[in-house]
């Protein structure tokens, strides 16, 4: 199975031979810059009697792309050479293959790993999506929450803990979260740091969350996670037992960008904040993905004013291999070789999924 890596992606497209993609991961990354071809090779979700919505991933792997949509609970298998849909597996339920919220996919050797956050459950299938097994994930210590942010190529799993609950007063609010590392049958192995969630508004009566607000991503690839908040250039990196190992060098602008006129008018009044609590700058990043063994950091305001999308595409190393740009809004749910899927948003908020290019830069 050919997988992105950094270095393998830019040697393949230099010299136009994929097999050697593999053997190039050793290879230190020169940087380059690359675009995603604005011709899709096809698009699944345009038929009305087939639609996707509430897409959470997808994977590239042998002959077939897989999707990951949690409005149906399912992971869609489609053909890579013409998009027709083969199968699909998994549904709404309680026994096994089953989903109460699919809230990840990620493939890990020949094995799709999805994550349960209703069940608190991950479900190993093979890659033809037959069930192999299930681990419950239960939270420890005084935690009512427990997500798995990814799975290790061991097989075990970082997750992140966490109490829901409700504020006493209007306020703006950033919950903590511990890590921690759970084996590959849901025991509990220890905790590795912490960190803060995003920011949201926090009530007696209700949780909402609004525009331009800091994020906070926990990314795993390879034997590394990754913290991203969206407000620090900064992005750290650490080893599976929690120690930091590097940061990743900023490709953005180091100081921020104070939202305009028009972005301060689109935030929400919110009953009990002042406006002066609410963002005033934009955040560096979007939503931060691990693609094959590559880490995805999307800029957040992409091309803009030109329009379009940037990504800072990062090594497993933390080496910067170089920017992957696109002419119109994309988002990057997988890679392999010079072949990437994206998620796509017409202005109706319908969603398709495609298989582009990744070329060099003209």
């Amino acid at each position: 199975m050919l997988r992105l890596s950094p270095g393998g992606l830019l040697l393949a497209l230099q010299i136009g031979c994929l097999g050697d993609a593999l053997s190039a991961a050793s290879v230190p990354p020169q940087q380059s810059n690359m675009r995603i071809d604005n011709i899709p090779l096809f698009t699944i979700g345009d038929d009305p009697s087939e639609p996707l919505h509430r897409v959470i991933g997808a994977v590239l792997t042998g002959d077939v792309l897989i999707v990951a949509e949690e409005s149906t609970h399912s992971l869609r298998f489609y053909d890579r050479t013409t998009g027709q849909l083969i199968r699909a597996v998994g549904q709404k339920g309680e026994g096994p293959g089953d989903y109460g919220n699919l809230d990840l996919l990620q493939a890990v050797g020949d094995r799709l790993y999805t994550f349960d956050s209703w069940h608190r459950r991950v479900t190993i299938r093979d890659s033809a999506g037959e069930v192999e097994r299930t681990v419950r994930v239960q939270p420890w210590a005084g935690y009512n929450v427990a997500e798995v942010e990814g799975i290790f190529p061991d097989g075990s799993m970082l997750v992140s803990g966490s109490v829901f609950g409700w504020a006493d007063r209007p306020k703006i609010q950033r919950d903590e979260h511990r890590l921690a590392r759970y084996d590959a049958d849901g025991n509990f192995i220890g905790t590795l740091g912490k960190y803060l969630g995003y920011e949201y508004y926090d009530s007696p009566e209700s949780k909402r969350i609004y525009p331009y607000r800091r994020e906070t991503f926990v990314v795993v690839v390879g034997d590394k996670y990754h913290i991203v908040d969206t407000k620090d250039s900064s992005i750290p990196a650490f080893d599976i037992a929690g120690k930091p190992v590097h940061e990743l060098p900023p490709d953005v602008p180091t100081e921020p960008t104070r939202l305009t006129r028009a972005g301060r008018d689109s935030l929400p009044d919110l009953d009990g904040i002042d406006r002066d609590d609410l963002p005033r700058y934009y955040p560096f990043y979007g939503r931060t993905r691990a693609v094959g063994d590559a880490l995805w950091v999307p800029h957040y305001g992409g091309l803009v004013p030109g329009g379009g999308s940037a990504w800072s595409v990062y090594s497993q190393d933390g080496d910067l291999v170089g920017q992957v740009t696109a002419s119109e809004r994309l988002w990057v749910l997988a890679v392999d070789g010079d072949i990437v899927a994206v998620l796509t948003l017409d202005e109706l908020g319908v969603e398709t999924v495609q298989l582009r290019r990744i070329i060099e830069q003209p």
